[in-house]
């Protein structure tokens, strides 16, 4: 059975864990992949905004009916292919550990892989695809749109940050080695300044857009952000994740900070306590809609 949202979409198909694609996964993986294949369906779907053609990727708890399970919006990665979620990817990582524990997870690709797809600008007019999945989750008849949460991890955290400062859509929000100052990230890694440039210009307005440090204001004060962030990243400066929690703490906006220390960009070496504590912080505030923690100054 097709999700609900199918009008909305120009295609759609579901995507079945065939012989060749668990022999894509990485072979550590390849197990919690059959498990996650026998408790999850997963789709691809195609679909327009703005005039340009998108694609993006659903995942979902099997034999769910119209219950209103809870939604993670997931933001990719990384840029263009690079960090594009492939189709193992909707078995064998985050997106299905989401789907496994009970939520709907959709997302966009920001890009289209057909030839008349549109282009990933990192936050251009791409960002737009990612604003239109909330029709699809309204639309979406086992989904619950009153209990949305927001992932991002890198680029996807940038994107997640924009989310929350322009709607209203979210009950919690989990980033995990997140951009929060592009600007600072340019010199960081200046090899990224040339691919900043040719994907959306790279001048310092483009930079300060997408650099949640620069609009910190616009964030809400009832939306919790677990921020996770490796001190030995190399490709996202990990100082910009502390100066953004100082300023979070200055607002009053509820937010936890998290770095793991000498872990890398993926928190690969604390992998499975990360994923509790994203797990445990989307379960808290999406699932059970728990109270927001108290930020004025109070105890002994």
């Amino acid at each position: 059975m097709n999700p609900s949202f199918e009008h909305l979409v120009t295609s759609i198909r579901e995507v079945p864990l065939s012989d060749d694609l668990l022999g894509r996964i990485s072979e550590k993986k390849r197990d919690d992949a059959v498990k996650n294949a026998e408790l999850t369906d997963a789709f691809i779907f195609s679909y327009e905004t703005r005039g340009r053609q998108y694609n993006g990727f659903y995942v979902r708890p099997k034999h769910i009916g119209d219950e209103g399970r809870p939604v993670i919006v997931f933001n990719r990665g990384g840029t263009g292919e690079f960090g594009s979620i492939k189709l193992g990817m909707l078995f064998a990582n985050t997106i299905a550990a989401f789907a496994r524990e009970g939520y709907i997870v959709i997302g966009s690709q920001c890009m289209g892989f057909e030839e008349n797809g549109a282009r990933d600008e990192m936050g251009g007019e791409d960002f737009h695809s990612v604003l239109a999945l909330k029709d699809f989750i309204d639309a979406d008849k086992s989904a619950d749109s009153d209990r949305i949460g927001i992932y991002g991890a890198s680029r996807g955290g940038m994107t997640t940050y924009r989310l929350l400062a322009e709607t209203d859509w979210a009950k919690a929000a989990v980033v995990v080695s997140g951009i929060a100052d592009m600007t600072r990230n340019a010199s960081f890694r200046p090899e990224m300044i040339e691919h900043y440039k040719k994907t959306f210009g790279g001048s310092e307005k483009d930079l300060k857009k997408r650099s949640v440090l620069y609009w910190t204001e616009k964030l809400p004060k009832n939306v919790p952000i677990l921020i996770m962030h490796g001190s030995a990243d190399w490709r996202v400066d990990p100082k910009a994740s502390i100066r953004l929690s100082e300023k979070l703490i200055d607002l009053h906006v509820p937010h936890r900070l998290v770095i793991f220390e000498g872990n890398d960009h993926s928190l690969s070496e604390n992998a499975s306590e990360a994923w509790e504590m994203e797990l445990t912080w989307m379960n808290r505030f999406v699932r059970d809609e728990g109270p927001l923690p108290l930020l004025e100054k109070h105890g002994r």
